[in-house]
C-alpha cells in the first residue's frame, strides 16, 4: 500500500521496548544517539604508521612464525581502521549481552570467525602465561629473550608487565645482518612475533602502546615451541 502525501509518517522508538532487559542502556552511547546528539566518530588506536614500513621477508624469521601457528597472522595485512565503522558496531553492541543488536537480530564473533579470518588453531588447552609482578624478572626476560637491556630506572619503556611496542618495532626496524647467530635470529622473531602479529592485531592493550610479555614463556623454545 503507497503512503499518500498528506498521511503522517508514524515514529518508531529505536530504543528498548522493555528497558528492563538491558538495564545498562541508560549509560549506553546509543542512547545520546536516540536523543539527537551527534558523538562523531570514536578515535581508536592502531599502529599504521608505525608497521608501514615494516615488512618481513627473512624466511628464518618467518620458518619460525609458520613453526608457532601464526602464519595466518602473518599473511593478514595491516589496515588501517575504519572510525566511522568501528563507531557505527560499538553503538551496536550490548555488553551486557556481549552481541551486536543489528536490525535482523543479534550477532557475535566466535572463535570459529576467528579461526577462519586468521587461521590460528583454537582446539586444544588454553594457553595463559604468568602475570606476576616479580622485581627485576620481566627486565631480565626482555635481555635473554628479546636481545635488548631495559635500563632499571626506566619507568616508560617497561610498566609492571607491558612493553612498549614502539620499542619492539625499532628493534625490528632493522634487517637482520648476513652472519647471525641462532640466539640473535629467535630474539628478532621473538619482537617481530610480539609486535606486528600479537600486540597490533589481536591482543592489542587497552593503551593502545603495549603488549604483554607473557607471551614468551611459549616463544621460549623456538626450535620446538609447545
Amino acid at each position: 500500500m503507497e503512503l499518500r502525501m498528506d498521511e503522517e509518517l508514524e515514529i518508531v522508538c529505536p530504543g528498548l521496548e522493555d528497558p528492563s532487559l538491558l538495564t545498562q542502556q541508560r549509560n549506553h552511547r546509543s542512547k545520546d544517539i536516540w536523543n539527537g546528539e551527534d558523538l562523531g566518530p570514536l578515535t581508536c588506536r592502531g599502529h599504521a604508521e608505525e608497521m608501514a614500513n615494516i615488512t618481513m621477508q627473512d624466511n628464518q624469521v618467518i620458518d619460525i612464525i609458520k613453526l608457532v601457528g601464526l602464519e595466518g597472522l602473518f599473511r593478514t595485512p595491516s589496515r588501517e581502521i575504519d572510525y566511522c565503522l568501528i563507531s557505527v558496531l560499538v553503538e551496536r553492541w550490548q555488553p551486557e549481552t556481549h552481541t551486536f543488536h543489528l536490525p535482523h537480530g543479534e550477532m557475535s564473533i566466535t572463535l570459529e570467525d576467528v579461526e577462519v579470518i586468521f587461521g590460528l588453531t583454537i582446539d586444544g588447552e588454553v594457553l595463559v602465561g604468568p602475570t606476576a609482578v616479580v622485581d627485576g624478572y620481566w627486565r631480565q626476560l626482555c635481555e635473554e629473550l628479546l636481545g635488548f637491556r631495559v635500563p632499571a630506572n626506566d619507568n616508560k619503556i617497561l610498566v609492571r608487565q607491558r612493553i612498549l611496542i614502539s620499542r619492539l618495532v625499532k628493534r625490528i626496524a632493522e634487517p637482520l645482518p648476513h652472519v647471525v647467530t641462532e640466539i640473535q635470529i629467535h630474539q628478532y622473531a621473538r619482537c617481530y612475533i610480539l609486535a606486528l602479529l600479537l600486540g597490533d592485531k589481536i591482543f592489542m592493550d587497552k593503551l593502545g602502546d603495549r603488549v604483554h610479555l607473557m607471551f614468551l614463556e611459549f616463544l621460549q623454545n623456538l626450535r620446538d615451541p609447545p
